[in-house]
């Protein structure tokens, strides 16, 4: 008999008797029958069945099964399987099942060779495919004619690429589900935890029920409703893409939620929603309002994935169930990051890819739609179009600056804009007036800002503005009212600043000075907000921390431009030229026509090649013919965040310094990267080597960097150079400032 995996003793670590091992038969045939229920969803079952049949064909080799026994003996078990594949089945189709098997463990290849890499093409051509060890492959046999082909595009090579994709993650999870059965059982009987899709919408409709019934009592109150009757409305519609464009306080977390089930239930098929978003405070916050609606009592009724969360055992012997559920998506409601959603359909290596075939016949709520970096837009809109012509999936866009798509970025496909008339709808929540006051030196900034009113709201675009203008602030009202937040704070540090703004008496003066990061779902609300000169999305979002409630007839922002402290980034600059030009032609730049201008001018602006700055289509769609894809190349590239910013983490607490001290002592020191998440502060380089020469800056095992104490070590003062109390990390050490 051949077997599939050998078991070991999970306290001596040695080998038990092949009786107990792993099957290779039995884990082809339950692999197989998986993988053909997930291919299933998108008409490619059988296709899936042969991947299963055959991804582990090459563990017949006699070399692969003396491996089983010493693991220092090297096999290689995805090459015969491949060549199987290719040799058998007609092109496209043996190049495709060689990509899934040859990828299954590894990620998904280059087709050409590369910098010392081999590429599949060269394998596939330069092995000759032979009978395992007398054992002949099990082929399935199908006929082209029922495969479902891509609809046609005009970025086939997206279409056919993404394809590939789906079925090897549609591989992936049912080879690795298989294994986990057999290895941890205990760990495989802790998923499925997480309520239906159908239980989710009975729970949502109690708070449906209440938000129907609320009086309409105030121009708020019955803004919110008209945007929840009208995605009521059209969620009867056809799966496809649709726009909700509606201002910050309309309620759209709420109304798109209900969109998304409703629309599930018209559609027979529709298996999960998912919600993306730009950042973790903003997936904090929308889990936080859907857990309250659906019942705070109920832990697994939504699935919250993003890189801050912490996973582990929940008692003795008991895995987490949100952490199996992470793993490939498998709940029926999940709210996630942008960079989690999109990077995983480029991505290459198997345990990114592997939740891509849950998104078939889903609906994907992308809130705060205008945060999709522009150098990826034409790629990222491209996949958007293909998930939802060819796997069912709807896609809702949800903004307040809801970006100008151009039809053919969509290669034809027509979004449908939920409200009937967003410019009604904003001047009917309109709560601020806007007035750019020039540009300012920082003596003229603090007389502004000590003018407006005991509570004000000041958001500049550099870290090193803020913490100047703190200083001067404090000064001057003192510092028991003045507060500073900015990423040289870690999230510990800033969430204990925002409780105190957030708990404060409302009529008590109270001064913020803050960076952007407070324009990331961060629940403030201040009668007057300043806001330095940026594109006209911030501005939107700074807005939306003005007159929040409605407390005042009128809230006021006042834009202005910093003299002392011009732009650190272009990126900044050029996008408040932009914003200045629409000012010229909009007196209020919040209305949706303001918006719509400035995006249209944006797009237009430069070459013509900024939307896909990595020629990502180009050269998708160049190796289509035949099927030559450079996966991992394309998983490089395909990357929001690209930030040559250094994570330092900041003893803050003794939390921080107990796991820091765990993780000296620990043979896996980055495993504890994701636990030191909330105290880390990201440098720029400069500020990274300022640290490192000053002789306080700390390293365990080349993964983790931490800011040590003035008596060297984990334990010990930093406020020397961590200011705890106010401003966090300092620019100068104490005493050199």
């Amino acid at each position: 008999m051949k077997y599939a995996h050998s078991k070991r003793d999970p306290v001596t670590g040695s080998l038990l008797p092949k009786q107990q091992w792993h099957p290779l038969e039995s884990h082809q045939q339950k692999t197989s029958k998986v993988a053909g229920e997930y291919a299933k969803c998108f008409n490619w079952e059988i296709l899936g069945q042969i991947l299963g049949l055959l991804h582990d064909y090459g563990k017949n080799l006699p070399e692969f099964q003396r491996r089983l026994e010493d693991r220092k003996i090297k096999a290689d078990h995805k090459t015969a399987g491949a060549l199987a594949v290719y040799n058998r089945y007609p092109f496209p189709y043996g190049l495709i099942l060689a990509y899934a098997i040859y990828g299954h463990h590894g990620g998904l290849p280059n087709h050409i060779s590369r910098s010392g890499k081999p590429g599949l093409d060269d394998i596939l051509h330069k092995n000759k495919f032979t009978i395992v060890d007398g054992v002949p492959p099990e082929f399935l046999e199908f006929s082209s004619e029922d495969i479902p082909k891509p609809s046609r595009s005009s970025n086939i090579g997206m279409s056919r690429s993404l394809w590939i994709r789906m079925l090897y993650s549609a591989l992936v999870d049912a080879d690795y589900l298989d294994t986990e059965r057999f290895l941890q059982p205990e760990r495989a009987g802790s998923r499925q935890a997480f309520i239906s899709l159908e239980q989710i919408h009975s729970l949502y409709q109690a708070k449906l029920n209440e938000l129907q019934a609320s009086p309409s009592n105030s121009k708020i109150a019955e803004a919110r409703k008209l945007v929840l009757e009208s995605c009521l409305r059209a969620a009867v519609g056809p799966k496809g893409f649709y726009t909700l464009t509606a201002p910050t306080g309309s309620g759209k977390t709420y109304a798109s939620l209900a969109f998304a089930l409703k629309h599930a239930r018209c559609h027979e098929g529709t298996k999960r929603i998912i919600v993306a978003l730009p950042f973790t405070s903003l997936i904090e916050q929308t889990v936080d309002v859907y857990r309250k609606a659906l019942g705070s009592d109920r832990a697994h009724t939504v699935l919250e994935h993003h890189s801050n969360m912490e996973f582990g055992m929940e008692s003795e012997g008991e895995f987490d169930p949100r952490q199996l559920a992470s793993e490939n998506w498998d709940a029926d409601l999940i709210v996630t990051t942008n960079v989690q959603l999109f990077e995983s359909l480029f991505a290459s290596k198997p345990n990114r890819a592997r939740k891509l075939h849950r998104l078939a016949g889903s609906v994907i709520i992308l809130d705060e739609a205008q945060a999709l970096p522009e150098e990826l837009l034409l790629p990222t809109l491209a996949v958007l179009r293909c998930l939802c012509t060819d796997f069912g999936v709807t896609v809702l866009f949800c903004t307040a600056t809801q970006p100008a798509l151009r039809s053919e970025w969509l290669d034809g496909l027509k979004p449908v804009e939920i409200m009937d008339n967003p410019s009604d709808l904003y001047s009917s929540l309109k709560r601020v007036s806007v007035s750019f006051i020039g540009k300012k030196t920082n003596v003229e900034l603090i007389e502004t800002i000590c003018s407006q009113g005991p509570q004000v709201l000041c958001i500049v675009n550099s870290r090193r503005l803020a913490q100047e203008l703190y200083h001067l602030v404090s000064m001057r009202v003192g510092e028991g009212i003045t507060h500073h937040l900015s990423a040289l704070m870690c999230a510990e540090h800033r969430t204990k600043v925002l409780n105190k703004i957030k708990d404060r008496p409302k009529d008590t003066p109270c001064y913020v000075i803050a960076t952007t990061l407070v324009e990331a779902g961060v629940d403030i609300d201040f009668p007057v907000v300043m806001r330095e000169m940026t594109g006209l999305e911030g501005l939107v979002q700074a807005a939306g921390r003005c007159n929040r409630e409605g407390y005042q007839n009128e809230g006021r922002m006042l834009l202005f431009e910093s003299e002392d402290c011009p732009a650190r980034l272009a990126w900044y600059s050029g996008r408040a030229d932009l914003a200045k030009l629409v000012l010229r032609r909009h007196p209020d730049p919040l209305t949706p026509e303001a918006v719509k201008e400035y995006f249209e001018h944006f797009y237009n602006m430069g070459t013509a090649g900024k939307l896909d700055k990595y020629k990502l289509l180009r050269n998708l769609n160049g190796a289509a013919d035949e099927y030559s894809f450079q996966f991992r190349e394309i998983a490089e590239q395909y990357r929001f965040i690209r930030d040559d910013t250094i994570p330092v983490v900041i003893p803050y607490d003794g939390t921080c310094r107990n796991r820091l001290q765990e993780a000296l002592t620990s043979h896996y020191p980055a495993s504890y990267i994701r636990k030191l998440q909330r105290y880390t502060v990201s440098l720029y380089p400069e500020e990274f080597d300022q640290l490192r020469r000053s002789g306080r800056l700390g390293n365990i095992g080349d993964a983790i960097y931490y800011l040590q104490s003035s008596e060297g070590g984990i334990h010990g003062k930093i406020n020397d150079w961590y200011d705890a109390d106010k401003t966090g990390l300092r620019s100068q050490p104490r005493g050199e400032e």
